[in-house]
């Protein structure tokens, strides 16, 4: 993901000095004001330090008096006498700020600086919201990670774009990594000494560096590369075609790749940042078989909007949402499933941010928990699913075409985009930007009084919708699909809704059977509850969950359930009760419950109640479907409902499973039901329950299955 990347006080430091850009709002645009830092920069890892010197290179018409912050213990000198430099108040813990005060025509300075920069890393976030760990800057015998937040360079709260050289020198076998073009490696003297170039603007400089094994690809001019820390020449070669592939289609779709490499770089801790021209993965997450398919083409993508076309935080993050629709839906469309990955995003709106934790679009930053990523990944990516279906495919990838050309490297608005999406269609989008991106909350829509009337010449079809939320009315533009007698592919269109409670009327030639109302999830809204299975969403967005634990378990099942327990209330409910079995009489019927263990004198009546879903259990065997899981070797979890409260069932074979099934559950939360094998909680089952009946859908005749659906193109076809 394309984000702040959050810790300690220094970001909260850098957000405040880019209001600057707010409050003069000319200056998003001036990318010619661009300041330039050419830097040379000694590492020593083992002692936490860098020693540096910035040669600062002014824009035309600078003003006399200059403000800028840097780590604070970093004690800058200034080599002119005729400059003054003053040290300026602490601006928090870890920053200081200083005051130039410079002569007449006076372009360049240069600054040298050296210290230890050492924020050990922190975990922050609940586990189900991805909970990594983050530092604000970390020079460490393990590695390097330096970026904006890190205040290693001089920022300057007048100019928010620069430009860049840096020059590394570095341990040998080490290997550096910035934004921009590779330019020259040497090793002098025991260390090995590069050097990082960007002539575009950029809004900050990172520095990676660590000991890597390095593969490179060359093809239309962009260099693919990847950096191990581990050799491993397989699976570099399937990051090295993927990057080409993706690169090109991205190209074809939206416009030419804006730098001279795209570098996958695996972290030293778990991390899934995107920077332009370049990504830090972890080296859990580079492993996982479906990152090529998911993240890594995000990855990729956000050197088109965040690290291409910037973002203007203040008035919210667009680009997560977009990025999500050009590229983890995308795929899912390349491949036939668009509509099941849009009803996930719509579950975990309802599930994460519908009752307590919605804002607007225009409050959106970055990715803070589950519920800020059910809103500004998920709602905005409907946003955008909504607008291509309002002016369609061509206008859509036009305007995204024209977005891209009139706005790279500018800081970038909600505003902005309605302007070329309203120029490239002719269409005024006020409203529809204004409902989607200004409002809280969702549409809820209910479908009623269907029937069918025989006519002299053919079929009518009545239905009422209503729009239930408390809020005002949304202008909604509704997919529905009419399955008609003796026709195998629907009837699709669209009805057009305005009030609260709105009649319509639809002729047919042929006897209508069936009708779906937003049958694909098209359209941004609360979801009823019957609309969707059971997952473990529900579980972790639950404000209460009671925690079961079994009492009859050996002793060391008893201790690994307890601390299995105490992670599961880090995964996502607001408050967690955590009792033994023996002392309860009945399970609570008014919030979430969560039975752990085979022995807990409450999983046989849970897994009973699974039977409705194929599940069956008997001694030593669990049945899901077709599939047989033995319960020495593996660890099944698996949700149900009971009274629209969620409920799940998780049990293990072995004490020494479950760390490892704490870890991974939270990144299967999608899932109705799982199995996982061994130590290393291996995942061998996965699925979602299916959803017997809708209320978005009326039979007029039982049990009539929908009729085909039309096939949607996707944007682009994969290369």
């Amino acid at each position: 993901m394309k984000q702040i990347k959050s810790g300690s006080t220094l970001l909260c430091i850098r957000l405040a000095l880019l209001s600057f850009i707010i409050i003069f709002p000319a200056l998003t645009y001036a990318v010619e004001s661009a300041i330039e830092h050419q830097l040379s920069v000694r590492l020593n890892p083992e002692e936490h330090r860098l020693y540096v010197e910035d040669k600062i290179i002014l824009p035309a018409n600078s003003p006399a008096e200059l403000f800028f912050s840097l780590h604070k213990g970093l004690h800058p000198q200034i080599l002119n006498d005729s400059i003054k430099l003053i040290t300026m108040e602490p601006a928090g813990e870890d920053l200081q700020q200083y005051k130039l005060l410079l002569p007449k025509n006076l372009n360049s300075f240069t600054l040298t600086y050296e210290g230890e920069i050492h924020h050990p890393l922190e975990g922050h976030g609940r586990q189900r919201a991805g909970g990594m760990q983050s530092t604000s800057g970390l020079i460490s015998a393990r590695g390097v990670y330096l970026s904006g937040n890190s205040f290693w360079f001089a920022q300057f709260g007048k100019y928010p774009y620069l430009r860049f050289s840096l020059t590394v020198e570095s341990p040998i076998g080490w290997k550096v990594i910035s934004q921009g073009k590779h330019t020259q490696l040497n090793n002098i003297k025991g260390s090995s000494v590069e050097k990082w170039e960007s002539s575009s603007p950029q809004e900050e400089i990172y520095l990676v560096a660590a000991k890597f094994t390095e593969y490179n690809r060359d093809a239309n001019n962009i260099k693919a590369q990847v950096f191990l820390r581990q050799p491993d020449k397989k699976l570099a070669g399937k990051y090295l075609e993927a990057t080409i592939d993706y690169i090109s289609m991205y190209e074809t779709l939206l416009g030419p790749y804006l730098y001279s490499k795209f570098a996958l770089v695996e972290n030293f801790w778990e991390t899934g940042y995107g920077m332009p021209s370049f990504t830090l993965l972890g080296s859990r997450v580079i492993r996982l078989p479906f990152i090529l398919y998911s993240s890594y083409p995000h990855e990729i993508l956000h050197n088109w909007w965040g690290n291409g076309v910037y973002v203007d935080f203040r008035s919210g993050n667009w680009s997560e949402g977009l990025t999500a629709y050009l590229a983890d839906h995308l795929i899912k469309q390349q491949h036939g499933k668009a509509a099941s990955y849009r009803l996930q995003s719509l579950q975990k709106y309802n599930d994460y941010a519908a009752k307590s934790s919605d804002f607007p679009l225009t409050q959106f930053r970055g990715r803070h928990s589950s519920a800020s990523a059910a809103v500004g990944y998920g709602k905005t990516l409907m946003l955008f699913n909504m607008l291509r279906q309002q002016i369609g495919d061509e206008l859509f990838i036009k305007s995204l075409r024209q977005l891209y050309l009139q706005h790279k490297f500018k800081v970038t608005t909600f505003d902005d985009l309605q302007k070329i999406f309203e120029q490239q269609s002719g269409e005024d989008l006020t409203h529809f930007f204004h409902q989607w991106v200004n409002r809280t909350g969702a549409p809820e829509l209910i479908l009623s009084q269907s029937k069918v009337i025989k006519t002299t010449d053919g079929f009518q079809l009545n239905f009422e919708l209503k729009q239930m939320q408390q809020d005002d009315v949304y202008h909604l533009k509704i997919p529905m699909a009419v399955t008609l007698d003796s026709e195998s592919r629907t009837h699709q269109s669209f009805v057009f809704m305005s009030q609260k409670k709105q009649q319509f009327t639809l002729s047919f030639k042929t006897h209508p059977l069936r009708l779906d109302i937003d049958p694909e999830f098209d359209l941004f809204r609360k979801l009823a509850i019957e609309e969707t299975p059971p997952a473990f969403t529900q579980l972790f967005g639950s404000k209460e969950m009671l925690v079961v634990l079994p009492r009859s378990a050996d002793s060391a099942l008893q201790t690994a359930w307890k601390t299995f327990a105490l992670n599961l209330s880090n995964m996502g409910p607001e408050k967690v009760t955590i009792k033994w079995d023996d002392e309860l009489n009945t399970l609570p019927e008014d919030q979430a419950v969560t039975i752990l263990g085979w022995k807990n004198i409450f999983a046989a009546e849970t897994v009973l109640t699974l039977s409705d879903y194929n599940v069956t259990h008997q001694p030593g065997n669990l049945k899901i479907g077709g599939s047989h899981i033995d319960e020495f070797n593996h660890s099944v979890a698996l949700t149900l409902r009971h009274k629209n409260y969620p409920r799940s069932f998780i049990a293990t074979g072995q004490p020494n499973f479950l760390e490892n099934l704490a870890r991974k559950l939270p990144h299967y939360h999608k899932y109705s039901y799982l199995a996982f094998s061994g130590n290393e909680a291996t995942n061998k089952l996965k699925g979602r329950w299916s959803v017997s009946h809708s209320p978005m859908t009326a039979m007029f005749k039982n049990k009539t299955p929908r009729g085909t659906l039309a096939k949607r193109p996707a944007l682009i076809e994969p290369r």
